[in-house]
C-alpha cells in the first residue's frame, strides 16, 4: 500500500457530526503534506509558472479554511447553537466557538491575506496589515520563528516547510475544536430549547 494511502484517515461513523468534519479536514491536511514532498514547491517561481502556482497555493489555503468552517458549523450545531455560515472571518468564527484557539487569530488573518494575495495578485504582497502600512504578515513563520512579513510589492512564495506548518496549524485547531467543552451544549445537558 502506498505511504499516502496509509496517512489519510478513514471517515468515522458516529452520531457526532464533528467527527466527520474533523476527518475531512485531516484528509485535506494529509493530502497537502503529500504535496509538500514534491520538489517544485521549493523551487523559485519563474514568471511563466507564477500564475498557476499562485492559484494552486491559494486553492490549498482556501480549502483548508473551508474545511475548518465546516467543522466549526458542525460543532456549533452539535452544541445546540445555530451554524454561523454568514461569518466569513475564520479567526472570528473560531473565537466565538472555541476560546481556547484564540491564539491562532494572527495566523488565520495572515493566511487570509496570503490566500487573497495568491489568488488576486499572483503572490505580490498588496494588502498591508494596517491601512497605510508597508508590510504584510502571512500565517507561517520565517527562519527566526516569528510570522513572516513581506514588504508591499514583494513576491510571496510558499515552500514545503510553510505548507507543512499550515497543515500543522489546521490539525491543531481542528483537534482543539473537537476537544473544546461545548458551553451550554449537549455535553452540559442543554436540549437546544
Amino acid at each position: 500500500m502506498p505511504d499516502a494511502a496509509r496517512t489519510i484517515p478513514a471517515p468515522l461513523r458516529t452520531d457526532d457530526p464533528r467527527d466527520q468534519a474533523h476527518a475531512s479536514l485531516r484528509r485535506g491536511t494529509a493530502f497537502l503534506r503529500g504535496q509538500a514532498r514534491h520538489a517544485w514547491l521549493d523551487r523559485p517561481w519563474d514568471e511563466r509558472e507564477t500564475p498557476l502556482r499562485a492559484r494552486v497555493v491559494a486553492n490549498w489555503i482556501g480549502e483548508l479554511d473551508r474545511l475548518l468552517h465546516v467543522l466549526l458549523d458542525s460543532a456549533a450545531l452539535y452544541s445546540g447553537r445555530s451554524a454561523t455560515a454568514r461569518q466569513r472571518n475564520t479567526a472570528n468564527k473560531l473565537a466565538a466557538l472555541c476560546t481556547e484557539a484564540a491564539w491562532s487569530a494572527p495566523r488565520l488573518d495572515g493566511l487570509a491575506r496570503a490566500r487573497a494575495t495568491f489568488r488576486y495578485t499572483q503572490g505580490a504582497a498588496r494588502r498591508a496589515d494596517v491601512r497605510g502600512g508597508s508590510h504584510m504578515t502571512v500565517g507561517w513563520t520565517g527562519p527566526c520563528g516569528a510570522l513572516r512579513r513581506f514588504r508591499i510589492g514583494e513576491r510571496i512564495e510558499m515552500g514545503s516547510a510553510a505548507l507543512i506548518e499550515v497543515c500543522d496549524l489546521y490539525d491543531e485547531l481542528a483537534a482543539q475544536v473537537v476537544r473544546a467543552p461545548l458551553a451550554g451544549g449537549k455535553e452540559h445537558g442543554h436540549q437546544g430549547i
